[in-house]
């Protein structure tokens, strides 16, 4: 074997142990850095509604639903089935969305529901109080719900009632049995 072939060998073994070694950095413990990461959404009132699933931990969490697109040059086009009436979507219709349940999406990142799901041909009337309160009549009883189901309710009644949600909300069910609250979140 030729000395400069020796010599490289010798530099390659020598240097072996130095890229291993990862330049002086040594190994440490994983570190909290704090809870998970927020992102701010901007909700558009006129054309999506705003429902609330429950989180892994057992909160609420917002979700952001399309009804309608436009094309962004003052167009007419709406998706297939949904209403072209101007302003927010109808609060029936948000509280119906909020009984199909979440979505796989919502499913694939951990919300689920508590309320039970909407059967075919379900309906739900709405009625605004002369001083705001909203009392929304549901397809189901009330009794046997629990208050994760009451709270999902709502905080999406309320927000699709007013911007910040601040509003009195009235549930009654089939069963007679009414529960009155306001949401107290800010999504």
């Amino acid at each position: 074997m030729s000395r400069t072939r020796v010599a490289s060998l010798a530099v390659a073994a020598a240097a072996v142990p130095l890229l291993l070694a990862g330049c002086g950095i040594q190994e440490t413990d994983p570190i909290e850095a704090g809870g998970p990461a927020t992102v701010e959404a901007f909700y558009n009132r006129e054309d999506e509604m705003l429902l609330f699933f429950r989180t892994p931990e057992g909160g609420l969490n917002p979700v952001i639903r399309t009804v309608g697109f436009s094309t962004g040059f003052g167009g007419d086009d709406v998706e297939p089935g949904s209403d072209t009436t101007p302003g927010p979507p109808p609060t029936e219709k948000t509280v119906l969305a909020l009984l199909a349940g979440p979505r796989q999406e919502d499913r694939a990142a951990g919300l689920t529901t508590a309320l039970p799901p909407a059967r075919p041909g379900t309906t739900v009337t709405v009625e605004t109080a002369p001083g705001g309160t909203v009392t929304t009549n549901l397809p189901f009883p009330l009794n046997g719900l629990n208050t994760t189901a009451l709270r999902q309710l709502t905080c999406t009644i309320a927000y699709s009632r007013a911007a910040d949600g601040k509003v009195v909300v009235k549930l009654r069910g089939q069963d007679g049995a009414s529960s009155s609250d306001t949401c107290g979140l800010a999504p």
